[in-house]
């Protein structure tokens, strides 16, 4: 006890333990409200790994609206939405697929003629953070770590820090965990959580000049995951593969291969010969709580999920807007914020998992039913502009209405009526049925959940 009570002390409004681009995205929403905030990051791992570096329309407006990018900042790559590959079979494409379905921004509405942008990932973390150091009220530790979260009062935590000239025990009103995925604020506070690890992915970086379709997110599918490529700038696009579990990462590499264009393929795979690719691991993970007591949980500390809708950057510039608005609304009453800004996030983490979930399953393609459903996918983009601006909307979480997700998954189904005649002339009429079956019953339980988190909305906090 004698040791505790002679660590130094410093009061402030904010702590957050983070400085990553979901902690520096809250500290830049908090300081204009004249709160006094702290960000304890402590540094950079060993190494470069993989991480987001897609940013869609949303998070790009919502960035430039806390100050953190300057319109004329020239970071990455500009991103005008989507080009999907589907699966060509298993033979290596020899041209240019005449499939691919292009998703574009520009076709949604809302979103202020912004694109959406690809910057490099350490690139983009140092300058937010450096940004954010400039404006007033906001201090970091860097090469520090929040070692110990203790209640000190009912309701109440304070924050034990490690910093390079020793211990400090930090009191704050509103404590933010912007840790990552393996967030350790959460896991000192209790938060228990149910993890489901997908996939590892590996990656490199090319030249962009054989990009099948530069300026967009190309996204290729086949059995043995997901693939991406899209520029981030200076002449230059990274390439992600995803490698499922269990499978040879060299064979799946090589499958994903087989799917890009050949002058693309061969630029990859001269990469692959010169260095060991990058790397990284897929997760969904689901906290059981985004709050506790003074402490919020913002970006991927509040819950992550595949990466197929990119969407992982945004959802955090976006839980930064929130809590700030709940502040507000609420005259700095933390309690009152966090209970708003819980409600507002569970809506928000439901719509995104649950979309990411479905798409996975569907491009994976596992069963009949799944392939049933990727075709129903493709035939709603390719026959409805209304569609293609629709899925936009939710991929690019410019729509996180888990009903407005409802109401497409139902319009997608009923695409499957188009595709019956080719279902009957292969004889797989029975898995047609399922398939249909599948989708309506699917329909209703994305209704069921929505209400689900409306009526525990209303029991949370009731105390």
């Amino acid at each position: 006890m004698q040791e505790k009570e002679m660590v130094a002390r410093q009061d402030v409004d904010v702590l957050i333990a983070g400085g990553g681009i979901a902690g520096s995205a809250a500290a830049a929403a908090l300081a204009p409200l004249g709160l006094k905030v702290l960000i304890v990051e402590p540094g950079s791992a060993h190494g470069r790994r993989l991480a987001g570096e897609l940013i869609h329309p949303p998070g790009i407006n919502g960035l430039r609206e806390l100050g953190l990018l300057d319109g004329e900042l020239d970071l990455g790559a500009p991103v005008r939405g989507f080009a999907v590959f589907p699966f060509a079979g298993e033979e290596p494409v020899t041209d240019a697929c005449e499939s691919t379905v292009l998703l574009p921004y520009d076709e949604s509405h809302g979103v202020g003629g912004t694109h959406g942008q690809a910057i490099e990932h350490r690139l983009l973390k140092d300058h937010l953070l450096d940004t954010v150091q400039g404006f007033p009220g906001v201090t970091v530790w860097s090469g520090a770590r929040v070692t110990e979260m203790e209640e000190a009062a009912p309701g109440r935590y304070t924050a034990l820090v490690r910093t390079e000239e020793g211990e400090v025990r930090v009191d704050a009103k509103l404590m933010i965990g912007a840790d990552g995925p393996m967030s350790q604020v959460r896991k000192m506070i209790g938060i228990t959580h149910v993890t489901q690890r997908y996939s590892g992915m590996m990656g490199v970086e090319v030249d962009d000049i054989h990009l099948p379709h530069k300026g967009f997110g190309n996204i290729f599918l086949n059995p043995a995951g997901v693939s991406y490529a899209y520029g981030i700038g200076g002449g230059r696009a990274r390439v992600m593969f995803e490698i499922l579990k269990g499978a040879d990462a060299k064979d799946s590499i090589q499958t994903h291969l087989n799917a890009f264009p050949p002058s693309f393929r061969r630029d990859v795979e001269a990469e692959l010969a010169e260095g060991k690719p990058l790397a990284a691991a897929n997760y969904c993970i689901i906290p059981a709580q985004s709050v506790k007591h003074n402490i919020a949980l913002v970006g991927d500390a509040r819950g992550c999920c595949h990466p197929l809708t990119a969407s992982g950057i945004t959802a955090a510039v976006k839980d930064a807007l929130v809590l700030r608005d709940a502040l507000r609304a609420a005259k700095l009453d933390v309690p009152a914020a966090l209970r708003q800004y819980s409600r507002v996030c569970a809506r928000l983490q439901l719509t995104r998992r649950t979309l990411a979930e479905e798409l996975r399953e569907a491009f994976l393609a596992e069963t009949p039913e799944a392939l049933l459903l990727s075709q129903c996918i493709f035939s709603y983009w390719r026959s409805s502009p209304k569609g293609r601006v629709r899925s936009m909307a939710l991929l690019s979480s410019l729509d996180s209405s888990i009903f407005s997700l409802a109401y497409q998954y139902g319009l997608v189904a009923l695409q499957a009526f188009r595709l019956l005649p080719e279902w009957v002339r292969n004889q797989t009429l029975g898995a047609w049925h399922r398939g249909v079956l599948l989708f309506l019953y699917k329909s209703f339980k994305f209704q069921e959940a929505a209400l689900r988190q409306r009526w525990r909305e209303l029991g949370a906090y009731a105390e």
